[in-house]
Parts: structure tokens; sequence; C-alpha cells
């Protein structure tokens, strides 16, 4: 039976029912096809509305009921202006985080939604940005350099390092066909790109996914081709850090969120999904690979078991979320129905797109039987002494 906490799962539930908000207050809908969402320490939702597929209202926006939204930080800068400086304005955002310190994060593509494909970011518009969580005041904005724009650098996510160095780091996953993983010194601003066009971060050569039974090909018009996304989810656990990409394994993984016991969750999007792996050995409860239960330290790669937290039909495209007060949520959007990966390019996702929360940390289930291909680095050895 489904862990899902939403009405809407009530098959008998009358119209009025099916939309009205459960106890709790979260909102499970959107009028379009979010990729980000965040939840702050006062347990507000907001999602982004990226504009790879066209142009969007909003492009980050805060749930303010269970069916209404704003946006966020303001109406003023979801819009670039002829002529406006590109790092104060909002191109293209992919995802918004919340770190350790209350702090909201916006990662910026700057690659414009009628940009001619492969091409690179505005010079300005590729960029992270900061603000307070209470005021919606910036803080700081973090431009990419132009000379690491180039081969069609994509910032697609971002995770946040607080006490590492002086003032922490910032990574960035950069989903272009050649990928690269991006990580920016907050102290000074200094960024660097490594693992550029390695087979790390690309999708395996000639991967074909699954989507509800079908097989997920690209598309242009009737040209077939392969997916070629490079790296995507990215999170930060128990010193480490993990990226997804697409590769021939139990699912493709949209995105990570760890919780503050070491345990990663990973949102299957093939398998209708969500995921979760203990990389903390305290939090394992079984042995695996001659290896007793609980014990210190960190789970070595090879003895990580992927289980099921939960798996749902209505669980279309799990793709970004994060975890609060032992809940995990996260939004969906159909993304293998949109039109790059349909036959003649058509739209095939249907409205509305929940967003969904499930209890995380004490109600894991069984034992799924294949292994997440994601890596992890120490967080510190990815530029050398901080």
């Amino acid at each position: 039976m489904s862990r899902l906490v939403l009405a809407t799962l009530v098959l008998s539930a009358s119209a009025s029912q099916y939309f009205a908000t459960p106890p709790g207050g979260y909102r499970p809908f959107g009028p379009k096809a979010p990729t980000g969402l965040a939840i702050d320490t006062y347990h507000n939702i907001y999602l982004t509305y990226p504009r790879n597929s066209g142009s969007t209202p909003s492009n980050v926006v805060i749930c303010t009921s269970f069916n209404d939204e704003k946006p966020w930080p303001n109406a003023a800068i979801q819009n670039c202006t002829s002529g406006q400086d590109p790092s104060t304005c909002l191109i293209n955002v992919q995802n918004v985080v919340l770190d350790s310190i209350s702090q909201l994060w916006i990662v910026d593509s700057g690659i414009p939604y009628n940009a001619t494909p492969n091409s690179n970011a505005i010079s300005g518009g590729a960029k992270i940005m900061s603000f307070n969580e209470t005021t919606g005041k910036l803080i700081k904005t973090y431009t990419t350099p132009t000379s690491l724009l180039a081969h069609g650098m994509n910032a697609n996510d971002v995770r946040i390092n607080n006490t590492l160095g002086a003032r922490g780091f910032a990574f960035i996953t950069d989903e272009s066909r050649n990928s690269s993983i991006l990580a920016i010194k907050l102290a000074t601003g200094a960024t660097t790109r490594r693992l550029f066009n390695t087979s790390v971060v690309r999708a395996d050569e000639g991967y074909v996914g699954s989507y509800n039974g079908e097989p997920v090909y690209s598309w242009n018009g009737t040209n077939r081709s392969y997916t070629t996304t490079g790296a995507d989810g990215i999170a930060l656990a128990s010193g480490d850090f993990h990226w997804r990409y697409p590769v021939n394994c139990a699912s493709e993984q949209a995105g990570f969120s760890p919780d503050d016991n070491g345990r990663l969750y990973i949102f299957a999007s093939e398998q209708n999904a969500t995921y979760y792996v203990d990389t903390l050995q305290s939090q394992v409860t079984e042995t695996v690979n001659g290896v007793p239960p609980n014990g210190t330290g960190l789970v070595k790669a090879e003895n990580y078991v992927v289980k099921t937290l939960v798996r749902n039909a209505m669980v279309q495209h799990a793709d970004s979320g994060a975890i609060l007060d032992g809940w995990c949520y996260f939004n969906t959007n159909q993304l293998e129905y949109s039109p790059r990966f349909r036959y003649g390019n058509v739209d095939a996702r249907k409205g509305p797109f929940r967003s969904f929360r499930i209890v995380g940390w004490s109600w894991a289930g069984g034992v799924m039987g294949g292994r997440v291909r994601s890596y992890a680095i120490p967080a510190r050895s990815w530029w050398g002494s901080a």
C-alpha cells in the first residue's frame, strides 16, 4: 500500500474533495511542470518553472495556499527587460534549495528558452543567487565566468556546503552533452570546472530509458536519437557529494536529497518511485558483504543497498525534493512526456503536476534489487586545500 499522504489517492473522492486542502495545508498541485522544489524552515514550499520548452510568467514561486502561488522573491526579478544586466534577473532557473544557515539559493542556467540548441549561456546570466529566506532579500550573486560557459555549459542543480573553508562552497551540475561539475569558493567567487567530458558525468552511449513501461528516445520531429543529458541531480551527504547522470541501471535518477542521518533519497523517475540508501554505517540494519550492521564511519560504495521508500503510479517523474522534520517532499513533472522525448515532438504532459510529501526516515520499506549509479567524492578533495 502506498504511503503517499494525499487525499487525491482516495479514488471515491468527489471533485471538490479531490482538490480540497488536506490536513497540514501543503500544496500538491502545480499548474505547470516544475523542476525545482524547496522547503524552508517555516515549511513554505517553493517551486521553479523552467523555461526549457518555452516562456513562463514566473520562474520561481512560493506557494501561498493549497492551490495558489506568487512570484518569489518578487515579480520584478522574474523576467529580464531589454538591456538589463542578466545577472540581476531570472533567465531560466532550474532549481531552488535551502542551505544549512537558512539561505535559499537559485541556480539559473542563463540559457533563454528561444536560444539555439547547444548554444552557450548568456554571459552574466548563468549564476547562482542567495536570498534571505524570511525577507527574500538578495544576499549575493555568483556569476559563472564566461570562459567556463564553453560547450553549452548548462547549470542544472546546486548544493551548498556552508562549513568548508572560509565561507563554504557551492557545487553545480552541468547537464550539457559534454557535462562537468562546477565548484565555487563562496568567500571569493573563484570557480573551477572539473570532469569535463568524462564518462562519469556523461550519459552512457546509446542509453534508452523507460517510462511507464515505454522505451524513451530523444526525437527531433521524426528523427530518433538517444538521451545525452549529462550530470543532473546532486547531493551532499556524510562529507561526500553525489551526482546523477543517465546510465543503464535500476533506474534513471532525476535527483537526490539527503537527510541529517546520512540517508540519501533518490528520485527514481523510471520506476514511479523514490529510493533511498544509507551512507552511514551506524544506520545500516543488516549484514552486507560480511560487514555487520551498525558500526561507525561511512558505508563503502560497494556495500550500498538501495531500498524503496515509496512506489505509486501517481509519482510521474519525481524530480527534486527536500527533507524536513521527518518528511520527504518531492515534485513531479512527467518529463518523459515532454516534446523532446515524444515522436513528432508532441507534448503529452497532462496537469495538474503534483507535489507530494511522505514520511521519510521511519517508514522506509524493503530491499530493492539494484544499485544506484552515482559517484561520491569527498567534498574537501574537490578543490584541494580549502
